[in-house]
């Protein structure tokens, strides 16, 4: 937090009540000190900016305007007028820069510098910030009236609090804000810059196991070329890759006739599944998880995934090639081998046909379902597609070219 305003007496016995609870009791005993004669913030303006960093450059080092804009470009909410009264002139201003957690992991492991900011580490403005970084607090003699207003300004972007970082740039800044409850991020954070001063929300503490957290599974159904490409490279990186096989046989012509499925983890896209569908039956094939997901669990959630998928569209078997040294496996998730059927041999690899019974799903797909159930995307029959919302979006433009160029006409009404 860089300042130009010495600190001011405290007043030990009064709480503003909106900092109470969020950070530490030393800073919601500073703020309540300014509670008397607060400041307000509000959004400044372009010329209010120009005018007030001038003035601060004058005081405390700063870096290149452009980067200043290029942040306010993506939040405009950044920049804040410092204001003794509403409507009045800017006294000051408060920047701040809400960290998403590319932002947070940014300056938290050292790659952040307050000097040339780069807008992919701060949230767009009505976004919830996973962190909060003060970037320049410029209020002449008016500092302790203004915290009030920031104290007010964090609570309402973070209402649950969040770490509030900052950095000391004279020793007087640093005094004053150990005395808010600041402390070095590094004792936290171990691979924080010693510069970097951190405020945490009060009673809680930062898990630093967060990296090694449960990961962040997710399964979803290819609808794009983009997902299909993940599809390839995952079982390029896999199939190809360790079992040796020959691109005709991994990519074997079924892709585009198959309902694939890819499994995220913390967003990297690193396993896959696909189903083919037949007449009596659905064939769950070409399960693959990339060897640094391997345990993660998202093998079951592919598994889990597409057999439920089969069950509504109400199919009664899932059928399948197990390798025969992953029988027992499969039988976890209720796959047995078929009876009387002799193992068989494709791509080196020894097969054993393996089959599991469902009981279709009573609220599947069937015939008499609502009719634009069936115009929907694929596995998302309960969510409204384009052509739902072609009928709440109507396009008068496009209705009149339909009645021109096409052989539809409106039926004449009866008299």
């Amino acid at each position: 937090m860089r300042h130009v305003s010495p600190h001011s007496r405290k007043d030990e016995n009064a709480g503003t009540g909106f900092w109470r609870g969020t950070f530490s009791g030393r800073m919601d005993r500073n703020v309540a000190g300014g509670a008397r004669a607060p400041c307000l913030l509000r959004r400044a303006t372009p010329d209010e900016i120009a005018a007030l960093l001038d003035r601060a450059r004058a005081v405390v080092p700063l870096g290149d305007t452009a980067g200043v804009w290029r942040m306010i470009a993506k939040n405009p909410d950044i920049v804040q007028a410092v204001c003794l009264s509403p409507g009045g002139a800017p006294a000051g201003l408060f920047a701040f820069l809400p960290l998403n957690p590319f932002g947070t992991h940014a300056i938290t492991g050292g790659g952040f510098d307050g000097g040339a900011p780069d807008p992919a580490w701060i949230c767009r403005a009505g976004e919830t910030p996973e962190a909060i970084y003060c970037w320049l607090v410029y209020a002449p003699r008016k500092l302790s009236r203004v915290l009030g207003a920031i104290a007010r300004l964090v609570r309402t972007l973070a209402p649950d609090g969040v770490a509030l970082f900052s950095r000391a740039m004279t020793w007087q800044s640093e005094h004053l804000q150990h005395s808010l409850g600041f402390l070095p991020a590094r004792q936290i954070y171990p691979d924080a810059p010693d510069w970097l001063l951190v405020a945490l929300p009060e009673g809680r503490m930062p898990s630093r196991a967060r990296r090694h957290a449960a990961p962040r599974i997710e399964v979803e159904i290819v609808r794009t070329i983009q997902g299909l490409a993940q599809v390839f490279a995952i079982r390029a990186a896999t199939y190809i890759a360790e079992q040796f096989c020959t691109f005709e046989e991994e990519f074997d012509g079924n892709d585009l006739c198959a309902t694939q499925f890819v499994g995220l983890v913390d967003g990297d896209s690193a396993g896959a599944i696909r189903l083919r569908w037949f007449g009596e039956f659905a064939k769950l094939e070409r399960l693959c998880v990339r060897r640094e997901y391997r345990g993660s669990g998202l093998k079951e959630r592919l598994i889990e995934t597409a057999i439920e998928h089969a069950r509504r569209k109400r199919y009664s078997r899932v059928y399948g090639h197990a390798r025969s040294d992953l029988v027992d496996m499969w039988r976890r998730f209720g796959f047995e081998p078929i009876s009387g059927r002799p193992p068989f041999r494709f791509a080196n690899i020894d097969y054993v046909e393996i089959l599991r019974e469902l009981e279709p799903d009573p609220a599947g797909i069937r015939l008499g379902v609502p009719p634009m159930m069936m115009t929907r995307p694929e596995g998302a029959w309960d969510v409204p597609g384009p052509l739902d919302l072609s009928n709440v979006n109507s396009d008068p433009r496009r209705q009149a070219l339909i009645a021109r160029h096409t052989r539809f006409r409106e039926r004449a009404k009866p008299a």
